[in-house]
């Protein structure tokens, strides 16, 4: 672990969960209060009041209940400047940044967060730390709006996000609609230092291999590009970002579905991925990404998404329009 970082390591029983809060130089365990179903039934109802404009109060409430049970426990650990939170089970389905404190702030108001699916992942997304990180001329290929045959698939304010990055990176590759194909995606992949697919995702709950992003045909064969293929990727991309809508989170299972995605792409060779956890709004996704690829050239990952939210949650201050974003991997 860098200095500075405290990691929250949850773990889900069906007694009562419990947390490790571990820094370089100690480890803190702390038993907390509540137990499985409890916490399917808290998460579950945060994720319903989250999209619903009218649920204020509620959402308040319950998100308030969940920083207590969830970080209360560990801030007198707590020592470092910022959170890297591991979360188990259910708890995949929180957006941790839209915790509110008992003095009104969110979780993200106080730290940059970023995540990772379990702690084993680390020596991989360490490997891959690029030393290149510095380097200008970033070159982003970006997967946008792709054509799926339906109207109702259609991601209009994704073609303004894909031109935004290339001008923000003018040496990116941008395809849109019937050129964001699955074949395109698949060999140029590897040669880009960053990945953006503004397409939706598809998760499948019995299969996570089958998740995936769903992208034009281009030719034969289906558009769907699972988990199960992004893993035989050889990517040196140091960033790959999701802002996908997600279909099939509905269910609160073991989340295991929600990272099969984000666990493909780092053992691919992506040190961080940035994904969303719920169908987000297209124009506030549109303006979040266009702040955090503006901060990416001078900031660290989790300090230019953590901007961006801070930015976009002036204009549309209810979580449901910045909190969906995270990111997985190298901060």
């Amino acid at each position: 672990l860098d200095p500075g970082v405290t990691v929250l390591e949850y773990f889900v029983l069906r007694g009562r969960a419990v947390l490790w809060v571990v820094e370089k130089d100690r480890v803190n365990f702390v038993r907390l209060s509540l137990n499985r179903a409890e916490l399917i039934s808290k998460v579950g109802a945060l994720r319903e009041t989250i999209y619903q404009v009218g649920e204020k109060e509620k959402f308040k409430t319950l998100s308030q209940e969940l920083y207590n049970v969830l970080i209360e426990p560990a801030l007198s650990h707590v020592k470092g400047k910022e959170l890297l939170i591991i979360p188990h089970d259910v708890l995949h389905y929180l957006p941790y940044q839209a915790l509110l404190s008992d003095k009104g702030k969110y979780l993200v108001q106080d730290y940059p967060i970023y995540y990772l699916s379990s702690a084993s992942l680390m020596q991989f997304t360490r490997d891959k730390r690029k030393a290149s990180r510095e380097k200008s001329g970033d070159r982003a290929l970006v997967m946008g709006n792709p054509s799926l045959g339906e109207e109702a698939y259609d991601l209009r304010f994704a073609e303004r996000e894909a031109k935004e990055i290339a001008r923000v990176y003018p040496k990116s590759a941008v395809y849109l609609k019937t050129e964001a194909t699955k074949p395109r995606a698949v060999s140029l992949s590897p040669d880009y230092d960053i990945l953006h697919f503004a397409v939706h995702g598809e998760f499948d709950q019995d299969d996570p291999l089958s998740s995936g992003l769903l992208l034009a045909a281009g030719g034969k064969g289906e558009g769907k590009l699972k988990a199960s293929e992004i893993f035989s990727l050889n990517l040196k991309a140091d960033t790959v970002v999701l802002s996908a809508c997600e279909t099939g989170l509905g269910k609160i299972t073991n989340g295991d579905e929600i990272i099969g995605l984000t666990r493909a792409f780092i053992y691919a060779g992506a040190p961080s991925v940035v994904t969303t956890l719920w169908k987000v709004n297209d124009r506030a996704s549109y303006e979040l990404m266009r702040e955090f690829y503006t901060n990416l050239r001078a900031k660290k990952k989790s300090e230019a998404l953590r901007q961006a939210q801070l930015r976009i949650m002036k204009e549309f201050p209810q979580p449901f329009f910045w909190a969906a974003y995270e990111l997985t991997g190298e901060p």
